[in-house]
């Protein structure tokens, strides 16, 4: 046993030691940020006051101080995320044990699987997973949430198969608020005072529920307990990016969140305490995820939520294009009214003030991406109106390289983390070459969230099904030649800036890089179109190559 333990402990100290050198990393670039900005702010105060062109001096201090506060969003952004690279890498996975574990008392628990329109072999699956549980069979409800329409093709087999498994059907065809709509509806049914959520699509672990109990066991005041999901359909490269960005959110986000009892839940796989969710009024239906916006409600009270460090269960990934990118828009829309209805319920939250600030980080993200491009355009503006860029020179301050080496590099070890995690856990469908696709997609898909993010900034109303819809069709050749286009003309400008300021100036660096990655944006999306067309939308056997 003890050679065991010897043959781990070097690569926990590895672990460790780069978990304690991002620490400090983390507050180089804070402080090193943190003089930037004010030293950047006081020039520009100083080269104002001095100028003698008024109009002039106004537009460009407001342009200045604009793309300023953009780069405050930036700094804030690399911060939290080496911070929480930091944290995961303090606390490397370890073989799971819990299942020589028994419980002191097996309690009875509700299963809810919200379905509309299923594929009724994908949804049999599930419930075959369910009835093979560790766990006493009596003591387990099925619920699924169907607001299914009667003309549907699957109706009637949907109803044989919740009674050949025992599941109780709760119809509601006029719902309108979609998932959470149907939650809340199945949820005045429940009488458990723990209920499992789970996509129609997920295969479950056969420990899933006494893992979620042994957890609740020992910390019985915890709101919610979320485990790593998985999938089982990676075939393609389009669905080994989609794997990694699940796996850097739970292997490194979610992680480091477990450490302080702030962990999210992505929606699926989770288990509640009914109580708690009743006691903020449900599950909130106001935006397009709400299980972002159940993750605020609950921390915002001063709730604790946990994360058990295997995977719980495994789905079906999104195998075309434009499926995929339908998802990631919800999600930016989503995350997006969250944080436009819950910022100040954030702030004045009666929690530590790190929680508050993980918290605006965890529903800003997409915020954070889509500000990258509005700085674009103030840069733009500057430069067709002559308008000088007032920063610090990195010639009077070298600490500042430490900056583009943070931001080029934060994303790409994250995901290099989660990888590596992911694979020590035993999803071994990712490879580390495979990053060089994650991070190409991640820059092609970003631009598209950029639309996502303003349309629900200026929008008041509450989604519902009818007048939105939950995976919104986008003409995403279209919008991915516009995208071009403009990377193609700041590429324009990039060059004419180049010539005439040379490696002094610092407009062609910026631009250039966001030129480039905006360039790729249709020829990358006309590769996925024409490789993932021909696909369905999910289903296992007819994707594998």
């Amino acid at each position: 046993m003890a050679t065991a333990h010897n043959k781990h402990k070097p690569k926990y100290f590895g672990w460790k030691f780069l978990g304690i050198f991002l620490f400090i990393f983390t507050f180089a670039v804070g402080v090193v940020g943190s003089v930037y900005l004010i030293w950047s702010f006081i020039l520009m105060i100083q080269s104002f006051s001095q100028s003698t062109a008024i109009g002039k001096t106004i537009l460009a201090f407001i342009l200045n101080l604009l793309s300023l506060l953009v780069e405050i969003v930036g700094i804030f952004y690399t911060v939290m995320l080496i911070k929480h690279m930091g944290s995961t890498c303090m606390y490397p996975p370890k073989v799971d044990e819990s299942e020589n574990i028994e419980l002191v008392e097996y309690p009875e628990i509700s299963v809810i699987i919200p379905i509309r329109n299923p594929n009724p072999r994908v949804l049999e699956e599930t419930l075959l997973s369910l009835t093979n549980l560790n766990y006493p069979q009596d003591k387990i409800s099925i619920f699924l949430g169907d607001d299914t329409d009667d003309k549907h093709p699957n109706f009637n087999q949907i109803r044989a198969l919740a009674e050949k498994y025992h599941s109780h059907i709760v119809y509601e065809p006029s719902n309108l608020h979609f998932k959470a709509g149907m939650l809340n509806i199945v949820l005045k049914e429940v009488r458990t005072e723990f209920f499992v959520l789970l996509d129609y699509d997920h295969v479950v672990e056969r420990d899933l529920l006494k893992k979620f109990m042994l957890v609740f066991q020992n910390q019985p005041d915890l709101a919610f307990v979320q485990t790593k999901v998985s999938f089982r359909n990676v075939f393609s490269k389009l669905q080994v990016w989609e794997s990694v960005m699940y796996a850097q959110f739970y292997e490194v986000f979610q992680r480091s969140k477990h450490k302080h009892g702030t962990v999210m839940t992505n929606g699926s796989t989770v288990c509640f305490r009914k109580s708690l969710v009743d006691s903020v009024g449900g599950i909130p239906a106001e935006t397009l995820t709400e299980d972002v916006d159940i993750s605020v409600q609950l921390l915002s009270k001063g709730y604790k939520t946990a994360l058990i460090d295997s995977y719980g269960s495994f789905g079906l990934i999104p195998a075309t294009f434009s499926l995929l990118l339908s998802q990631i828009l919800r999600w930016a829309k989503g995350s997006m009214q969250v944080l436009k209805r819950r910022w100040s319920k954030i702030l004045r939250a009666k929690i530590p003030f790190t929680d508050r600030l993980d918290l605006l980080f965890s529903t800003s993200l997409f915020l954070i991406a889509s500000s990258v491009y509005l700085n674009v355009l103030f840069y733009v503006i500057m430069y067709l109106t002559k308008s000088d860029v007032i920063r610090v020179p990195t010639f009077e301050f070298p600490p500042l390289l430490i900056m583009p080496i943070a931001f080029a590099f934060s994303y790409q070890i994250s995901g290099i983390i989660a990888v590596l995690y992911a694979r020590k856990s035993g999803i071994k469908a990712m490879k580390p070459f495979d990053l060089v696709y994650f991070l190409i997609l991640a820059l092609v898909l970003n631009p598209f969230t950029v639309f996502a993010v303003f349309k629900s900034f200026f929008s008041r109303r509450i989604p519902v099904r009818g007048k939105d819809e939950w995976n919104e069709k986008v003409r995403y050749l279209v919008l991915s030649f516009l995208i071009s286009l403009m990377g193609a003309g700041l590429l324009v400008i990039t060059v004419f800036d180049f010539l005439n300021a040379g490696f002094s100036g610092s407009f062609w660096l910026v631009l250039g890089l966001l030129g480039l990655s905006m360039l790729a944006t249709f020829p990358v999306c006309l590769f996925f179109h024409f490789t993932t067309k021909h696909n369905k939308p999910y289903f296992v056997e007819e994707n594998k190559p």
